[in-house]
């Protein structure tokens, strides 16, 4: 939430986010109920290219597809920007694969793989999509 809190209060920031509130289906326990959000900024030292740094979905709505709901009105926006890709990196262990299989399923293409990156066993994948 610090990448969350940054973009929405400092103009200057180099991270954007998008949030998305209340599933019109689910009833509401609180207005304005955050259901999820998606962080993403330009990648330094790059012509219109950006990253995906954070995707994340309230447990509650999980698997009804708000993902990919964000993960396309970030690329919608950036089109109209004139972006040409947008990437992603993840650990092979994120969610037990779920991470990676959500990309794919989402017409993203892995670009990149690092054997234990992160620790053994944990490998750093690397999506993009041409935007």
């Amino acid at each position: 939430m610090e990448l969350v809190d940054e973009a929405l209060v400092k103009a200057d920031t180099t991270y954007e986010v998008l949030v998305a509130i209340d599933e019109p289906e689910l009833p509401a326990t609180t207005s304005g109920q955050v259901r999820g959000y998606v962080c993403f900024g330009a990648t330094p030292m790059t012509e219109a290219t950006f990253d995906l740094y954070w995707i994340v979905v309230d447990a509650v709505v999980r698997g009804r597809g708000l993902g990919s709901l964000l993960l396309g009105a970030v690329e919608t926006d950036l089109r109209r920007r004139g972006a040409r890709t947008l990437r992603i990196e993840t650990s092979s262990l994120e969610g037990q694969g779920g991470a990676a299989a959500f990309y794919r399923r989402n017409a993203y293409e892995q670009v990149g793989h690092i054997a234990d990156f992160y620790r053994e066993g944990d490998d750093l994948l690397t999506f993009a999509k041409r935007l």
